[in-house]
């Protein structure tokens, strides 16, 4: 599923708001990695926890922790996985 959050947005509260329910087992502080996305398209800063789940070549594709990430100054788009997606 593709969705496109606004600017100055974390993307967890634009998913909650469209009644989308990522994994966030940790209740959002970033540690468990259970609500990895795919950035598509914008920009997004890597932040610690984004290092410590994901690989460089990984993170350089766009994967960072969907409790984690924020739109900036752009809206980004973002590749989930729902509950009901593999």
């Amino acid at each position: 599923m593709l969705i496109i959050c606004p600017p100055n947005t974390r993307l967890q509260d634009c998913l909650l708001s469209r009644s989308i329910h990522i994994l966030t087992a940790c209740g959002g502080r970033g540690n468990c990695g259970k609500c990895a996305v795919k950035v598509i398209s914008g920009e997004t800063a890597i932040n610690t926890m984004d290092r410590l789940w994901f690989s460089e070549e990984q993170l350089e594709a766009g994967w960072r922790l969907g409790c984690q990430v924020f739109a900036k100054d752009e809206q980004i788009t973002v590749e989930v996985k729902t509950g009901s997606e593999g």
